[in-house]
């Protein structure tokens, strides 16, 4: 039996909460907060949108764009590649892979990549599509393999990691952590250095690899399990690691928000804190959406809170994304709440799709990239 199906994961997110519903006895009474009005204190644009296929198709994914010089690449679940320009939107290429995709989009300037739900790795030419080598691994990927050009780094769901060779999809090298029993359904997404790799896992441990050769150069428990039944004991990193100036920031599910020291794994400092997302960094400040969708930014030097934004309690927000003097986070519904860095206040709050946005938003110079549940991919710009 393939190694998926023996770890059990959560029944996730009923469309009021990510914890459990339906897999625990003491339902949660989380009703996602009403949306007030306010005064809107800036203009967001619409560049362009395109519709990529059938988007997630339904499916609890985070099938994620990725751009690579001047161009944004997407793809839908049912294995839709599409190249478009970034700065118009306009259609360079596409190619239509019949294969259930069920991991984000990754790539560097040679190939793109992405997972299939059968486990299967794909590596294609990142100039017209074409198929160049894949990789079978043990389980399905939810997360987007990484690469810096020389490896291409894959976490699949059953606690593996391996590193593969860019050029042709070679094993390079592999290593198994010990996955807990429960967990919540999602991967974090590796994050690779010229150096070194950092991986999150369900079992609350962060890893630092040496990238050629896999070995490990340092782990944290950025989640100690803790209590007596095994929902009590979850502690899933499942947000991708970002690295700044050398310092590592990442959280994990009822665990910690932690600053550590790239090359050496020192912890600079931490912070009880409970997410099952990415974090990100903008004006001094680290930003978390909590595992309660209050949206926090925590002072990057003191790790002192700042500000929080509990308005949007329970409406399922995408992890932060940095834009300029804004802050932006999507919900359920598909708003896209643009909120100061500053303060947290709303600005501006605009309204994309009624499937709702998972993905996480890109940046990239001045635009943002949307890509919602439904397929629809558009960028958008703060008027001047």
């Amino acid at each position: 039996m393939r190694a998926s199906f023996r770890k059990l994961t959560l029944c996730l997110f009923s469309i009021t909460t990510l914890l459990i519903v339906g897999c625990s006895s003491d339902e949660l009474e989380t009703e996602p907060m009403e949306l007030e009005s306010f005064d809107e204190e800036i203009e967001i644009i619409e560049v362009w949108d395109e519709s990529i296929g059938s988007g997630s198709d339904g499916q609890y994914l985070k099938i994620t764009p990725i751009i690579i010089d001047e161009f944004i690449y997407a793809i839908d679940h049912e294995g839709l590649l599409v190249a478009l320009n970034k700065r118009d939107g306009d259609e360079v290429w596409d190619k239509e892979y019949d294969e259930p995709v069920s991991g984000a989009l990754g790539g560097d300037f040679n190939h793109l990549y992405f997972a299939t739900y059968h486990g299967d790795i794909i590596a294609v030419d990142r100039l017209d599509g074409t198929e160049k080598w894949r990789f079978t691994v043990t389980s399905e990927v939810l997360s987007a393999p990484v690469s810096n050009g020389r490896q291409v780094v894959v976490q699949s769901i059953d606690g593996k990691i391996v590193g593969l060779n860019a050029t042709d999809g070679k094993l390079m090298w592999r290593y198994d952590s010990n996955a807990p029993v429960l967990s919540i359904r999602g991967t974090a997404t590796p994050v690779i250095s010229d150096d070194f790799t950092v991986a999150g896992f369900a079992n609350g441990e962060m890893m630092a690899f040496q990238n050629l050769s896999g070995a490990p150069a340092w782990s944290v428990s950025v989640g100690i399990p803790k209590g007596r039944t095994e929902l009590e004991r979850l502690v899933d990193i499942d947000g991708q690691p970002i690295i700044r100036d050398d310092v590592v920031y990442s959280v994990s599910y009822q665990g910690k928000l932690v600053a550590i020291h790239l090359p050496t794994g020192r912890e600079i400092w931490s912070k009880q804190q409970s997410s099952y997302r990415a974090v990100d960094i903008g004006f001094g400040n680290v930003y978390v959406s909590t595992a309660e969708d209050v949206v926090v930014a925590y002072n990057m030097a003191t790790r002192t809170e700042v500000w929080k934004q509990e308005n949007l309690m329970y409406r399922q927000l995408t992890a932060p994304k940095a834009f300029g003097s804004i802050l932006v986070v999507a919900d359920f519904e598909g708003y896209v709440h643009f909120l100061s860095q500053i303060d947290g206040r709303f600005l501006e709050r605009i309204h994309i799709d009624s499937d709702g946005v998972r993905a996480p938003m890109l940046i990239d110079d001045d635009m943002l990239f949307i890509f919602s549940n439904s397929g629809e991919l558009a960028a958008y710009k703060i008027a001047p």
